[in-house]
């Protein structure tokens, strides 16, 4: 007999996107044959290999970024999608960007593109909790803060070298003006001790005269 699915939903909706080794801490002997049927109900969605979401989760803004966090672990929001999410730079991010401490890959989830970097784990620093809520539950996500979104897009994209591709960015001068911490981005360049990323920060602020 089928697992009850009002009883399994009691369980793990809280998770919000579950795998079934965490399935099986709550139902220990549970079919998958479950998550199957559940599907064609249109309950639960699959993401990829092994984890799954509730359909109820699609529908908030922020899903992509939980999505993203649980994929594929350590990783954090970072780079353009971060910079957008602080209105850091005015594109509209169509794929999920992080950065993680494993191998650079690629999955394709529900029609959107989620790429993780590889970052050395000394950089892997940065990064804050922000809060989601469905259907008042709360969820938090892991997203780097602005000074260190700012650095991993830097660090990661070798094409920024001079100021007139630095320019080509198009920060946000009001946020950069208002929202930035000089003084935190020059402890993480501190941390990262790479003289070519301070240079760049350098000519950013000459750039937006800051």
């Amino acid at each position: 007999m089928p697992l009850n699915y009002l009883e399994f939903r009691e369980k793990l909706f809280t998770q919000g996107i579950f795998s079934i080794s965490q399935i099986r801490l709550y139902f220990p002997d549970f079919n998958s044959d479950n998550l199957l049927y559940w599907q064609k109900k249109g309950y639960i969605l699959r993401l990829r290999k092994g984890w799954y979401c509730f359909n109820e989760f699609t529908q908030v803004p922020e899903f992509s970024f939980l999505v993203a966090n649980n994929l594929y672990s350590p990783s954090y929001i970072s780079h353009q999608e971060a910079l957008h999410f602080y209105g850091l730079i005015p594109e509209h991010i169509v794929n999920s960007t992080s950065v993680t401490t494993k191998k650079t890959v690629t999955f394709n989830v529900l029609d959107k593109i989620y790429k993780y970097y590889s970052i050395h784990p000394r950089f892997f620093f940065g990064y804050v909790l922000k809060k989601m809520t469905v259907n008042g539950w709360t969820r938090s996500f892991m997203i780097a803060d602005k000074e260190k979104a700012m650095l991993d897009l830097l660090y990661l994209f070798d094409f920024y070298k001079t100021e007139e591709d630095l320019a080509e960015i198009r920060f946000n001068e009001s946020v950069l003006e208002k929202d930035i911490e000089w003084q935190k981005m020059d402890e993480y360049l501190g941390r990262f001790n790479i003289k070519i990323l301070e240079k760049k920060v350098r000519l950013i602020r000459k750039i937006h005269q800051l």
